[in-house]
């Protein structure tokens, strides 16, 4: 049978994190690209060389692309080329170790912007992807991991989302199960979770538990404990908490191979012969995070029964909000928070009430050059960083 070829856009410590699980398991055809091509081939090198010490030999490609609106041409004839079934975009013009090096003090004032005014920095690589990926292979399936939540969202209103994301809900799925299991004295293989929830929510919970005012903070949990459904049993207080306190995880950078085995999970099973359950962000272009079936080329919302799709909606909706983002027009048009945004004009001097999705490459060019003006006497360490990360950058 033939492999499928896998194309990941961003060669950086995700990707590596993703292809050291999926190498060795040797079921794609393994294609990477990035701006920096040396980069990209020594990467491939690596993984193959590591393969290699299992005695499985892997095919796998480094290749440039650059996601800038005047390199569009070129990286529709690069995926030409490629021909790939699955394109996982790994790209962003900020990466999180950039976040979390700053001093605790600065980290904790940015972090309370939340993520959402961020949104330029990865919207803006993930929008010039998608051009080219609608011109050259319009059939490919397209994962995003770059903040699935909001960016899948934006493309949907301009006709070029990504067909799911990864990561954030899904990160918050194995503890929700552990918490679950321990409280009922079952084993964490026999529950069964169906959470819907923002990238707010699945990063705040780990380090807080529930929020206080969670109905405005969005979420929807569902389980069953060997195939019988609990509604009263516990309650999502106690579940959430259970969470913070007795399954504490790493956060920040090292959070990555969380998000790597989701990814995983979506990719190995995008064309399997049955539909496999799984939790994601961003399917189709909803905003936040479901319970979803991948499978046959297919990707399905898997919501439990009772909740709706509207329902489901108006609850990430909820957590978008407090992510920053007040609402995402019928145009693709981002409207922030007032909040969020006069803490980025504090902090960065940095203004942004509302952003177009063509003006998002521009946006992210201001936004790194204040975000490094901030960022340039704070000491380059995470060492005073609570364990844990924070609710907004923890990713």
């Amino acid at each position: 049978m033939q492999r499928k070829k896998l194309l990941i856009v961003g060669a950086g410590r995700l990707c590596l994190q993703i292809l050291q699980v999926l190498a060795p398991r040797n079921q794609f055809e393994f294609h990477v690209a990035s701006r920096d091509l040396e980069q990209a081939t020594r990467l491939c090198n690596l993984v193959r060389q590591a393969a290699l010490q299992l005695n499985v030999v892997v095919q796998i490609r480094g290749w440039a692309m650059d996601l800038r609106d005047a390199c569009i041409g070129c990286n529709a004839e690069t995926l030409s080329k490629i021909k790939p079934d699955i394109v996982l975009n790994c790209a962003s013009l900020q990466s999180t170790s950039e976040l979390t090096a700053l001093d605790k003090e600065k980290f904790d004032a940015l972090d309370q912007a939340g993520f959402g005014p961020w949104l330029p920095l990865h919207l803006a690589p993930a929008y010039a992807l998608m051009r080219a990926v609608k011109q050259s292979c319009p059939k490919a399936l397209v994962v995003n991991a770059a903040y699935p939540d909001a960016v899948n969202a934006v493309l949907y209103k301009v006709g070029m989302a990504p067909d799911v994301g990864i990561g954030n809900i899904a990160n918050l799925v194995p503890a929700t199960r552990c918490a679950i299991a321990r409280l009922s004295g079952s084993d964490p293989v026999k529950v069964c979770v169906k959470l819907v929830g923002h990238h707010y929510f699945s990063q705040y919970v780990p380090r807080f538990g529930l929020p206080v005012d969670a109905p405005e903070q969005g979420c929807s949990l569902s389980y069953w404990i060997d195939g019988h459904e609990y509604t009263d049993e516990w309650s999502e207080e106690v579940i959430f908490g259970c969470v913070a306190d007795e399954f504490r995880r790493l956060g920040g950078v090292d959070a990555h191979y969380l998000t790597a085995m989701s990814a995983v999970a979506v990719l190995e099973n995008l064309y399997s012969d049955i539909e496999v359950r799984v939790h994601a962000p961003g399917p189709h272009g909803l905003p936040g995070g479901y319970p979803i079936k991948v499978g046959m080329g297919k990707v399905l919302l898997d919501l439990p029964f009772g909740v709706r799709r509207e329902e489901a909606i108006q609850v990430n909706e909820a957590g978008q909000r407090q992510d920053g983002i007040q609402s995402i027009l019928a145009d693709g048009t981002v409207v922030f928070g007032d909040k969020q945004c006069e803490l980025m004009r504090k902090l960065l001097n940095f203004r942004m009430t509302d952003m177009k999705v063509g003006d998002a490459a521009e946006w992210a060019r201001e936004l790194a050059c204040k975000f490094r003006a901030y960022a340039q006497d704070s000491r380059q360490t995470a060492s005073h960083l609570p364990v844990g990360g924070s609710p907004a950058f923890a990713r």
